[in-house]
């Protein structure tokens, strides 16, 4: 991945945002990457640029400097392909620019709400550890040199926290292993496609990259191209195999005479009311309007969704870790009032 801030969302978003507002003012791809290389500060985002700048003066197209690079999400280079093939890259530019700014908000919010609870549930953790295995026994020895018993809690708690006291090493070693060993698998191209095999089939999965699909259809419809090589081009975007599938139903519908919209109707290819959206700007020539309200509209659902699921994440982690700490306060205050009551 890339070693610098330009590939995060926010560097390409940002970087996308500037490339497009160059190109809008007139200025040319090659001429806008030479005032963007000599503000560069960074080294390594200057060395890039200057290395897509030799490859654009050298007759590259803007795609190939791009993938040149090596550095670019596929995504991104399919996109801007479009761009060139469209002759709409301004416009491509910016889409790629919202889009990568959504992706690092959303990041954004699944970081807060996991390392939050994580760094809580730490730090309770360890301090369970230090009461079941240094407060409690203290209070059982002195229940024992006071002719008494603790309560039955209380000796169940200090039982298991001796056992998480001499198996915590064990199991801090065993998480760290399997973390690492699926890290470095999932380098490898083929447990990779296995994982993201598996999450194609979520609807989150379906939604996000129907709006991709819809979103190129959009761009490309709207230049002009025609709806077959439209949905040759935005087929590229897709890497869920279940939506490949389905598009590849589309292009045979569609060879064998069917119309763009019976075939994405037969294929399923959308839910019923983005089938009839569909049928509706086909019929009335808005056709690349209603593609690029459907990509936002899933956009907003992949949105939701995870919006949701990170929102209900950590009220959960605080009201488990709020529960666990309750109980063992309440265990240790228990023996403690019953020493007092003897005492006193």
């Amino acid at each position: 991945m890339a070693k610098n801030d330009i590939y995060t969302n926010s560097g390409l978003s940002g970087f996308c945002s500037e490339l497009g507002t160059i190109i809008r003012s007139g200025i040319t791809v090659t001429d806008g990457l030479f005032m963007m290389v000599q503000e560069e500060t960074d080294k390594e985002k200057k060395r890039l640029m200057e290395s897509m700048l030799s490859s654009l003066e050298a007759g590259s197209s803007l795609h190939d400097a791009f993938a040149n690079a090596g550095e670019f999400p596929s995504y991104f280079l399919e996109m801007i392909a479009i761009g060139e093939k469209t002759g709409r890259i301004e416009a491509v530019l910016f889409s790629l620019s919202a889009y990568y700014a959504r992706q690092d908000e959303l990041s954004g919010a699944v970081r807060s709400a996991i390392v939050y609870p994580a760094v809580l549930l730490l730090t309770v953790f360890a301090v369970i550890v230090l009461l079941v295995t240094y407060v409690l026994p203290v209070f059982g020895d002195v229940f024992a040199q006071l002719g008494l018993t603790m309560s039955d809690s209380s000796v169940w708690i200090m039982t298991v926290g001796a056992a998480i006291s001499r198996a915590a090493v064990i199991v801090i070693a065993i998480a760290a292993a399997l973390l690492i060993i699926g890290v470095i698998l999932y380098r490898f191209t083929g447990f990779k496609k296995a994982v993201l095999s598996l999450a194609a089939h979520t609807k989150t999965a379906k939604a996000l990259y129907s709006a991709r699909f819809a979103n190129a259809l959009s761009l490309t419809l709207s230049s002009g191209m025609d709806i077959d090589e439209s949905v040759e081009m935005s087929e590229k975007l897709l890497e869920n195999p279940v939506m490949l599938d389905k598009i590849k139903q589309v292009r045979e519908n569609m060879k064998n005479g069917k119309s763009f919209v019976e075939a994405v109707t037969s294929a399923k290819l959308f839910s019923g009311i983005y089938t009839r959206m569909i049928s509706i700007g086909f019929n009335t020539g808005t056709i690349d309007e209603v593609m690029n309200d459907i990509a936002h509209r899933n956009e907003e659902r992949v949105n939701n969704v995870m919006e949701t699921a990170v929102g209900r994440f950590e009220p959960a982690m605080v009201i488990i870790m709020a529960v666990t700490v309750g109980f063992i306060l309440l265990s240790v205050m228990l023996p403690l009032l019953g020493i007092m009551t003897v005492i006193g």
